[in-house]
């Protein structure tokens, strides 16, 4: 027999790696242009169709944002 003992590591559980911040980062940064695509979309609305769904032109920012309160 040899000095190494052979041990099932591969089956106990190992803790989720944290996210890089790099991950992170990348992350927010994609967050934040699918958020400002979604903001040039619904900027370009007439009032008409905004207040068909429910939105001023003020508050077109903090609906794409933030959701419906």
């Amino acid at each position: 027999m040899t000095a190494h003992a052979t041990s099932c590591d591969w089956t106990a559980e190992q803790p989720a790696p944290k996210p890089s911040r790099i991950k992170s980062l990348f992350a927010a940064l994609m967050h934040e242009i699918e958020v400002r695509r979604a903001l040039r979309h619904v900027s370009s609305l007439d009032d008409a169709m905004l207040h068909d769904i429910g939105l001023t032109p003020g508050n077109i920012e903090d609906a794409v944002r933030c959701g419906r309160h």
